[in-house]
């Protein structure tokens, strides 16, 4: 849903807690005013659609929104075996902020998004001490959306052919031998490593690029050798998070757990002595069943994993020590 609604970039992000969808808009600075509109429209549609949900086992899931606007940064690091993307800046935190300030059911517009959005089309409401704002208007879609994908180079039509982000050669076998996509969907047993890193206020974007690409050409190095993966790098949460996987098809080994720690220990000491304006490095280490398979809309799909018991555990602890949690 938020993929057809949303006609433009979609990032999927894992920050804990929980899960979230970082939905992205490129357009150009006289074109915010609608196109904040048509997200707007969009966060309406998909808390009407998806705002309170009843799970199989008897859980409520509801749905938070914060929107923002402005100057983005997108990053991309790795070596020549594999690269990722992520993006970095102000529109970046202050969404963060907005879905925090969000209650269930809540659309919420950052103070930039605010000041640059068609005021007489949205009818908002104060947040006590915050100037961020809670929207409570409803809007016609119809009048903007053609409008708007005018703006939009990366707008999906049926023609469209899929696009897959699968790291793992066994999966992309299975795919090119047109195996159903569901298939591939299992519980499976692995380990994880969350490596968490927090940087210095006085850290720029050139000082980000350069200890996140560094980060992650030295993680991908040392689990490269017990056969393990990044599966995620994001910065939504608090710093930038590498999630890390041991046990995915086709790389399944003996002493996983035993590896996972030997690589947590060397992540902690290169990227506490060797990045560049580091405040703070914080690794958790947990094994046991996760939800693996291929996700997404059909114009771009990903395989990834989703923790299936208690949720994967950040160990926080001051630079200079070493602790890790099973």
């Amino acid at each position: 849903l938020v993929s057809d609604l949303s006609v433009g970039q979609i990032s999927v992000t894992l920050p804990s807690p929980g899960d979230a969808l970082l939905a992205l808009w490129k357009v150009q600075r006289s074109q915010l005013s609608d196109i904040i509109t048509l997200a707007l429209k969009c966060s309406l549609r998909i808390q009407e659609e998806y705002g309170v949900r009843e799970t199989e086992v008897g859980l409520e899931l509801r749905v938070k929104i914060g929107l923002s606007a402005g100057h983005i940064s997108k990053v991309v690091v790795g070596d020549n075996k594999h690269q990722y993307f992520l993006v970095i800046g102000r529109a970046v935190d202050e969404v963060r902020l907005a879905q925090n300030l969000a209650k269930a059911s809540e659309v919420i517009l950052s103070p930039n998004c605010w000041e640059l959005c068609n005021r007489s089309m949205i009818e908002i409401e104060r947040i006590k001490d915050q100037r961020a704002v809670k929207n409570i208007s409803e809007i016609e879609f119809d009048e903007f959306f053609w409008k708007c994908t005018e703006y939009l180079q990366h707008y999906p039509t049926g023609e469209s052919k899929w696009q897959a982000e699968i790291p793992l050669f066994s999966i992309s076998v299975n795919i090119d031998d047109n195996q159903p996509l569901e298939y591939l969907s299992e519980l499976r047993p692995v380990t994880i490593v969350f490596v968490n890193l927090q940087f210095d206020e006085s850290a720029n974007t050139l000082h980000l690029c350069k200890a996140i690409h560094d980060a992650n050409v030295k993680i991908s190095d040392i689990i490269y050798v017990f056969r393990g993966k990044i599966n995620k790098v994001f910065m939504f949460d608090k710093g930038c998070t590498f999630l890390c996987v041991f046990g995915l098809p086709g790389d399944k080994q003996a002493d996983e757990s035993t590896h996972a720690l030997d690589s947590a220990f060397k992540i902690f000491n290169f990227c506490s002595e060797r990045l560049m304006k580091i405040k703070l490095v914080s690794i958790g280490v947990t094994s046991g069943p996760v939800f693996c398979g291929v996700i997404g809309h059909r114009v771009r799909h990903e395989y990834t994993g989703t923790v299936c018991f208690s949720g994967p555990v950040h160990v926080w602890y001051p630079l200079g020590t070493y602790r890790v949690c099973v």
